[in-house]
């Protein structure tokens, strides 16, 4: 599946840029300052990193998840997304971000459908 980056505007390519500089567990510790919830799913983190997919994916998914469910991790919805994101041989922050934007776009589509 082939990703048109060119749909990024500047804050996601920010945001890319900062998904793809920094660690999993770096992404986590600022998360963590705002929701502390998040020491409780290390188990959820551990699954994602034995998914063989890259880092920034794994970060990007994690920000997506947080940012369309009120800042709470939906367990079933990382990992949906992680093998999807697998499948698809997503490898950088930038394709996972335009794959997150258009799952959510058809998702929020069928759902106003309904």
């Amino acid at each position: 599946m082939n990703y048109d980056t060119s749909l990024l505007d500047e804050k996601e390519r920010k945001l890319a840029r900062y998904l793809e500089e920094h660690t999993t567990d770096e992404v986590l510790k600022e998360a963590q300052e705002y929701i502390p919830s998040l020491r409780s799913h290390s188990d959820i983190f551990r699954k994602l990193s034995e998914m063989n997919i890259p880092q920034p994916v794994i970060n990007t998914i994690i920000y997506y998840v947080l940012a369309t469910n009120n800042q709470q991790l939906v367990t079933y919805q990382l990992l949906m997304l992680a093998d999807l994101c697998r499948k698809c041989k997503i490898k950088n922050a930038q394709a996972a971000i335009t794959f997150c934007k258009q799952y959510y776009s058809y998702h929020t589509q069928i759902s106003q459908e309904a």
